[in-house]
């Protein structure tokens, strides 16, 4: 039974969900055609829908009649983020190597096909907007998203290739689907993944799994860096306590076998 007929599904909540999912990108902001084209809404609907979350407290309007997120949705990620077990036990880790080594290191998770920020400890901004717990980024050109996606199994992997929309952010950023899963594979081979100015022409990563008890790939933590900053030594250097650390946080999570290891 799909949505359209199952009595129990109500449409207008997918609907108001997705004009707020359409605003997790960085320093978004629509005007009510936009969104209506973004979410494929008539005017009149995507006007409801906007006035009702604005009402609520989860948009705002501003004096250019273009809409935003409001902090009040942050309220509905810290929820989870305060009560996850993974968070909780990573940002020791994530904290002890952010300062053995000066850089700013981060805990994600997948989301279908994007990466999510579960921890941040930072040290230099790359970017131009700003990152935090719960920010939304995605997987194809992030070395996190990258590393998240090596754990799964070729068919799952493929499938969610398949569904991405590679857009060129940078010149270096990978939008051929077969080079992006060679790119995958060849993290899994190596136990870690990089993203070397994929994302911003200021920004080199490097990240390791998080594991748990079974084996299955459930996080990822990286170090990001100026690419200027990246000599053979120092990413040697940063690699190796980086496995550490990705070694000692699946362990804790009761991963014993041979790290890292993906499929």
């Amino acid at each position: 039974m799909n949505e359209q007929s199952d009595r129990n599904y109500i449409l207008s909540i997918e609907k108001a969900f997705k004009i707020l999912e359409a605003f997790c990108q960085p320093n978004t902001e629509f005007g009510l055609t936009e969104i209506a084209n973004t979410c494929m809404l008539s005017k009149t609907a995507t006007n409801r829908f906007l006035y009702t979350l604005t009402k609520l407290g989860y948009l705002i309007r501003n004096e250019n009649k273009r809409y935003l997120l409001s902090p009040k949705v942050m309220t509905l990620g810290y929820g989870y983020l305060n009560a996850s077990s993974l968070r909780s036990v990573g940002k020791q880790f994530v904290d002890e190597l952010s300062e053995e080594i000066d850089r700013t290191v981060n805990l994600g998770i997948l989301y279908d096909i994007n990466m999510v920020y579960l921890y941040r400890k930072e040290v230099m901004r790359y970017l131009k907007h700003e990152l935090y717990d719960g920010s939304l980024l995605p997987a194809y050109c992030t070395s996190l998203g990258k590393i998240l996606l090596a754990g799964l199994s070729d068919d799952e992997l493929k499938e969610r290739i398949g569904r991405m929309e590679l857009k060129p952010i940078t010149s270096n950023t990978i939008t051929d689907k077969e080079q992006l899963y060679k790119d995958i594979l060849d993290a899994r081979q190596k136990g870690f993944c990089v993203s070397d100015r994929e994302l911003s022409m200021d920004l080199f990563a490097v990240a390791v799994p998080v594991l748990n008890a079974k084996g299955s790939v459930v996080a990822g933590i990286n170090v990001t860096m100026s690419p200027d900053e990246n000599s053979k030594k120092e990413f040697q250097k940063i690699l190796e306590k980086l496995t550490l650390k990705g070694c000692s946080l699946s362990n804790m999570l009761g991963y014993i076998g041979s790290y890292p290891k993906l499929g």
